[in-house]
């Protein structure tokens, strides 16, 4: 296939669509952007609450020192966002807050855990290290088939379903190990089918002298700065953004797109590029093969709740951000304001705080309990709570879970491509989505729709 302009529908405008649609856009194809809702953005929006600018969920950018969404930036990006240092991680428990123990070492002195469990869990982590460079280890292993045989306190292992529970969404009896060796992986770009004992001796190195989380940053403004970047790159001599505007259906004819339905007409199209939850996929298009449907419906996704905080004075002093360990419901915590005071009124506090949700959960029965736990965690704070503002999304639109591959790019329908959240198995939030959007883009270039 030759690299003419075709016609492209973008379903979906959250981040993978706009990022999807300025890439085509950029490399020449006619983009059509259909997005039901009245504004783009999907997830990575920020919207006035009072006086106080909150994003939708906690968002901090992880990999952005030549991960994929820099990749995208330098490639299609006319407008740049101001990202700031994330800082680092805290654990808070009920007696006191602490650094994230990053390394090893940290790690044997990391108090929260007892110390017999400490010097297990370091030389489980060693072996399961030595394991996997030497390809003897099944990444799909869970979290709690590695440790199932350690003798670790129930303290132990709530720390470590809870910290499961932040990267994944579920706990460590579906989180495969692989999840924890992510970041690892990205930063050994060269990785070989068999590492020789310099490359093990480098990893361990690594594991020892990890300096945490140095590649994060928050936007500036909000996440909503990452989107109007997005917007404003747009070349829209190429690019029509349909908001209001619901997708009904997607039409074919021999095994290829022909278009995109919706309720004020048919939209023709030589490809389709589908953002929203692949699990949907089949109630929008007939005729798919049975075990791509049930690939597709089988995803499970992911649900958090948020509580926005503004405070009339500062209650979370250290630039980073905080995990809440033992609190009843766990917790991350981030202080935006803390990133960009003009978020908030000239000395208020502004502080998203977010849980899991489990399917079985009642939502008020959390907010009741979230409520209470940061009550109990920070005396006084209700005296200065000035605006509340709660908020329930699907921060990743499929959990990864051992077991369970995502969907890849291509779809059996010729000219039908799948991006976003639930279409990829690496890190979380707008990287994974990044990531999925590289992925589509690798691809066309390896069918000849696009040249770079």
């Amino acid at each position: 296939m030759d690299t003419m302009s075709q016609n492209v529908v973008v379903i979906g405008a959250g981040i993978s669509g706009l990022l999807s649609a300025l890439a085509l856009a950029k490399e020449g194809h006619h983009v059509t952007v259909v997005e039901r809702e009245s504004e783009v953005g999907g997830v990575c929006r920020s919207y006035r609450v009072g006086p106080y600018k909150v994003d939708t969920g906690p968002h901090i950018i992880t990999r952005l020192n030549g991960g994929p969404l820099r990749r995208l930036i330098d490639d299609y990006f006319d407008t740049v966002p101001v990202f700031v240092p994330h800082g680092e991680y805290y654990v808070r428990s009920s007696d006191k807050m602490r650094p994230f123990p990053w390394t090893l070492k940290k790690f044997a002195l990391f108090d929260p855990i007892p110390k017999s469990d400490r010097i297990e869990l370091i030389q489980t982590i060693t072996s399961v290290f030595s394991q996997r460079a030497l390809r003897m280890l099944n990444d799909d292993v869970s979290v709690q088939d590695v440790i199932h045989n350690a003798t670790l306190s129930p303290q132990t292992l709530s720390f470590i379903d809870t910290m499961c529970r932040f990267m994944t969404g579920t706990g460590m009896e579906r989180t495969p190990l692989t999840r924890f060796f992510d970041s690892q992986d990205y930063k050994n770009k060269n990785k070989k089918e068999v590492q020789d004992p310099l490359d093990y001796l480098n990893g361990i190195k690594n594991a020892i002298t990890k300096k945490g989380a140095l590649d994060q940053y928050y936007p500036k403004g909000g996440v909503q700065t990452l989107i109007n970047a997005i917007m404003s790159s747009m070349p829209y001599d190429l690019v029509e953004i349909r908001t209001s505007h619901e997708m009904t259906g997607i039409e074919t004819r021999d095994g290829a797109v022909t278009g995109v339905t919706t309720k004020s007409g048919t939209i023709p199209a030589d490809m389709v590029i589908y953002s929203p939850l692949v699990s949907e996929l089949p109630t929008y298009l007939d005729g798919l093969p049975g075990d791509y449907v049930d690939e597709l419906t089988s995803l499970e996704t992911v649900r958090a709740l948020t509580l926005w905080l503004g405070l009339d004075e500062p209650f979370f002093a250290t630039d980073g951000s905080e995990i809440w360990i033992d609190s009843d419901p766990p917790c991350w915590v981030v202080p935006t304001t803390n990133y960009d005071a003009a978020l908030a009124p000239r000395g208020h506090q502004l502080v998203g705080i977010a849980t899991n949700l489990r399917p079985d959960m009642d939502i008020e029965t959390v907010k009741r309990d979230l409520l209470a736990a940061i009550k109990d965690r920070l005396p006084g704070i209700e005296d200065h709570i000035m605006m509340e503002h709660w908020q329930v999304l699907v921060p990743e639109k499929a959990a990864w879970v051992v077991g369970r591959r995502m969907p890849a790019c291509e779809t059996p329908v010729g000219g039908l491509y799948l991006v976003g959240t639930d279409t990829m198995c690496k890190s979380m939030g707008v990287t994974r989505a990044s990531y999925s959007v590289l992925e589509l883009l690798d691809t066309l270039k390896r069918k000849g729709i696009i040249s770079s």
